[in-house]
């Protein structure tokens, strides 16, 4: 096998590896959430959060985990995972005196990584919104030409 292919099928692993992980954890979690009898649904009645906010946090995980799976998408994922996690450390911050804190440094780090190896997807995705406003607003233009 040539170097090249290596490398190539290094980067390929190395970029997979956090997602898949990130799946594993999100999948499962985000699952549990609709659940009123779990541990999440104690843990966010303890917090004072309604049943429909762990609800719409689990909608957001399993959300989070699909994106990542469908690859081309994984930026967004992991964007999504990012925001829960930060809002999961205010969290802990403000109702238990920054204890737990801990269990969202994980998947906050693999998540970033995601982003970052990821982050042409964000890029491509608002140079195309950028392009699709400028057409519009030169096919309304036209328009009015006339």
């Amino acid at each position: 096998m040539e170097k090249a292919t290596l490398i190539k099928a290094a980067k390929t692993v190395g970029m997979w590896i956090p997602a898949i992980l990130l799946i594993l954890v999100f999948a499962r979690q985000g699952w549990a959430k609709f659940d009123d009898a779990s541990g999440w649904a104690r843990a966010f009645r303890h917090w004072g959060y309604p049943d429909w906010f762990r609800v719409a946090i689990g909608v957001i995980e399993l959300s989070a985990a699909l994106l990542l799976a469908l690859g081309r998408t994984a930026a967004f994922g992991a964007l999504l995972i990012i925001v829960v996690m930060l809002g999961a450390w205010a969290t802990h911050l403000m109702f238990d005196g920054g204890r737990h804190m801990s269990s969202e440094v994980v998947p906050l780090v693999l998540a970033s990584i995601v982003l970052v190896v990821r982050r042409g997807q964000i890029a491509r995705a608002v140079g195309k919104r950028r392009r699709d406003e400028a057409a519009a607003g030169e096919a309304a233009a036209k328009g009015g030409e006339g």
